[in-house]
């Protein structure tokens, strides 16, 4: 069962989940346009979602960057 729940998480991408779902986002609004199920207008409207995943995929963004570095907290500033 844990196996499962792994790969539904993705648990096999640790450390590029937010790249994975950053290029899914942007494929998955050009493809729709592609295959006509959207319009160049509403694919307009997209644009800020397209440009985001892949910005999320460029950058190589992080989520759990605050967690993976021990003292990155508040106390951590210099006084």
């Amino acid at each position: 069962m844990n196996t499962i729940a792994w790969l539904l998480t993705g648990g096999f991408a640790k450390g590029y989940r937010t790249q994975v779902l950053g290029v899914t986002a942007a494929v998955s609004a050009v493809g729709l346009w592609a295959v006509g199920d959207m319009s160049l207008a509403q694919l307009i409207t997209e644009l800020p979602i397209i440009l985001g995943g892949l910005g999320l995929a460029a950058l190589g963004a992080k989520v759990d960057d605050a967690a993976a570095k021990p003292g990155a907290g508040p106390s951590a500033r210099p006084k």
